[in-house]
């Protein structure tokens, strides 16, 4: 196969990671811990006024002391540019660490709950850099986060399984919204006729 770090992909280049075959599986139900939750996240222009929407069926989803939505969302500067992300809380299960303000008691996403209760296409009203987790773009890259698994302690955000699968396989949704439908074809167009070399 080519240099896996030189394939590009609608301008993005793909990180050797995303290629990578692993022997593992999404967290499920019951075992997260939430530990890609543990801080706040950048928000596309959009995102911040679709979340608003439905701010009264978020709020029914946390605790008291996060129903003021002026509490939601903190600005800050990346790269000299104006953007806006999403807060951060206590974390009431880790005492001194922090969480998104979004996350529920029971380690739950009120903005996914919310989305899947109303039946909104998914992602629904999840941002972007949250819903392609565990990849993440950087530097026109597409990437695999693997350091938040290791700073969390109990952490499932991948599970042992006896299929050994590419990253981008096994992520197969979130690698389709990092690079849209016709990108994960061309991803997968390009990779089979790699090995075919």
């Amino acid at each position: 196969m080519q240099d896996q770090g030189e394939l590009v992909i609608k301008g993005i280049r793909i990180e050797s990671k995303v290629l990578q075959e692993r022997n593992v599986r999404p967290c499920g139900e019951g075992k997260c811990i939430a530990a890609c939750c543990s801080g706040g996240v950048w928000l596309r222009e959009d995102e911040a006024p679709r979340i608003l929407k439905w701010a009264d069926a978020i709020k029914a989803c946390l605790p008291a002391d996060r129903h003021d939505h002026s509490n939601w969302f903190e600005s800050g500067k990346d790269d000299e540019e104006e953007e806006i992300g999403t807060s951060t809380v206590d974390d009431p299960a880790r005492p001194g660490q922090h969480c998104c303000v979004f996350l529920q008691p029971d380690r739950k996403c009120s903005l996914q709950v919310v989305s899947q209760e109303n039946n909104l296409r998914w992602p629904g009203i999840k941002p972007f850099y949250c819903a392609t987790y565990p990849f993440y773009t950087e530097d026109d890259a597409l990437m695999v986060d693997d350091e938040t698994p290791l700073k969390f302690k109990g952490a499932a955000c991948r599970r042992p399984s006896s299929d050994k699968r590419p990253l981008y396989e096994i992520y197969k949704m979130e690698a389709i919204l990092a690079l849209g439908e016709d990108g994960y074809r061309e991803l997968l167009s390009r990779v089979d006729r790699s090995r075919r070399r």
